[in-house]
């Protein structure tokens, strides 16, 4: 059947689907609305609550010629490029729960649907915690912030969501379940397949399991925010934090805009750049660790230096998480981009988007090499502004990305394809693990 025409609830698809699961899918246009993915509306919404019900699902789908899209808590469904039509979601909302855990081990099993925020509520009652800080940390799942590759600022610390995956049980489009990686940190066995899903948006598969490392809590926590003025000794200050003895948490620079969004920040008036630095560890150790930062923050000629008491530690870093293409910017205001780099490179791109003809908010995690811009789309020319930055962060070692958009702009815009991309062998990879297209086709750079 010709993708597009997927039958609907008076025909043998829903029937077949309800009896194999036990679950009637969702066909009526009123019922599926909401799970639109860039003002699409799909034909059929199905949540399964195991691996065996989403490979049964998949399988049929499959055979009829469907496109799939996955969706977690829904809050990338205005990435672009929009789709052309989309045929079916799989949603996980049901697919959730904590399925194994060894505090002992510091590793845990979890479905794929399970909101971060129950995990995270479940780990800190042994004292322990999932390292990562995305945004939309509120409503985000596990197989979510995987797929999408969300990253906050604990990266430079415990790296990034990807180095805490062990392994996954993944449903492919033919219908068979898979387990790759481990389920122990010590493990050399076999390829490490699970890393192709995580940033993959769900094209190669449906992540339904995944057994996670997870680290123990820091037993105090204590943020120091310098204003600095200009953007380059900002990011000189944070590279010399870094190579240090320090070993803070996490580092996440402000411009003027961003910075007013914080709640618990009081803005300085000038057009300063805020420099917030995370540490933790030992009441002792933490303490040693704020001195140092702040010693250095002197040396960089800071404007203000100001500590955070543990409340507004924080609801500060709450918000911080949000700045990086979170609730803080709404797609139906902001165009939002995220450019990776080499940390030598963040303060030319902060210099580029601030100079964009439209006005736009920059977040940076500059240790790690990641900047966000935030294009106002109300201003007159947001796509242009979008394609000028896209040139001017054009070059070797660096990436852009487009997160969320307006309707129309995710309409219009596609994914940038960074230089020297290996296309041949993603698209053997998309051909080996999805020979027949069903997983969300053409919507990656490159039209993968």
């Amino acid at each position: 059947m010709p993708r597009g025409e997927l039958r609907t609830l008076n025909l043998p698809i829903a029937d077949e689907l309800a009896g194999r699961s036990g679950i009637r899918p969702r066909v009526r246009p009123d019922e599926c609305a909401k799970y639109a993915i860039a003002d699409e509306v799909p034909k059929l919404v199905f949540s399964p609550r195991t691996a065996s019900e989403a490979a049964k699902t998949i399988s049929l789908l499959a055979h009829e010629g469907a496109s799939i899209v996955i969706r977690g808590a829904g809050t990338k469904q205005s990435r672009p490029p929009a789709p052309v039509g989309v045929d079916a979601v799989l949603d996980t909302a049901r697919c959730m729960g904590v399925m194994e855990y060894e505090p002992a081990d510091l590793t845990v099993t979890v479905a794929a649907g399970t909101p971060l925020a129950d995990l995270q509520a479940a780990l800190r009652l042994r004292r322990q915690f999932l390292p990562v800080d995305p945004p939309f940390a509120a409503e985000a799942t596990i197989g979510g912030l995987l797929s999408a590759r969300s990253a906050g600022a604990l990266r430079q610390h415990y790296g990034s969501p990807r180095d805490q995956v062990l392994g996954m049980r993944v449903c492919l489009s033919d219908g068979s379940v898979a387990f790759t990686g481990a389920k122990v940190v010590k493990s050399v066995a076999g390829y490490d397949i699970a890393k192709l899903f995580v940033g993959a948006y769900g094209t190669l598969g449906f992540i339904a399991e995944v057994t996670l490392k997870v680290a123990p809590l820091p037993a105090e926590q204590l943020t120091v925010l310098a204003t600095i003025a200009r953007v380059e000794d900002a990011c000189a200050c944070a590279s010399s934090i870094a190579s240090s003895a320090l070993f803070p948490m996490a580092t996440a620079l402000l411009d003027a805009g961003s910075g007013s969004l914080v709640r618990t920040l009081v803005p300085s008036g000038a057009p300063a750049w805020m420099l917030a630095v995370r540490c933790g560890g030992s009441p002792a150790g933490v303490r040693a660790i704020a001195d140092g930062v702040t010693r250095l923050f002197r040396t960089a000629g800071a404007q203000a230096i100001e500590m955070l008491d543990v409340d507004r530690h924080a609801s500060a870093w709450s918000d911080i998480a949000e700045l990086a293409g979170g609730s803080a910017h709404p797609s139906q205001r902001w165009l939002v981009c995220k450019i990776a780099c080499l940390p030598t490179e963040v303060a030319s791109i902060c210099t580029a988007a601030g100079a964009l003809p439209a006005a736009a908010h920059v977040v940076a995690h500059p240790t790690a090499g990641v900047v966000f811009v935030h294009i106002d789309a109300r201003d007159e020319h947001p796509r242009r502004a979008a394609l000028e930055l896209e040139r001017s962060c054009s070059g070797p070692h660096r990436t852009v990305e487009y997160l969320a958009a307006p309707l129309e702009l995710c309409r219009e815009l596609r994914q940038p394809l960074p230089s020297g991309a290996p296309l041949l062998l993603a698209r053997r990879v998309k051909a080996a693990l999805d020979p027949s297209g069903t997983f969300d086709p053409g919507r990656l750079a490159g039209g993968i």
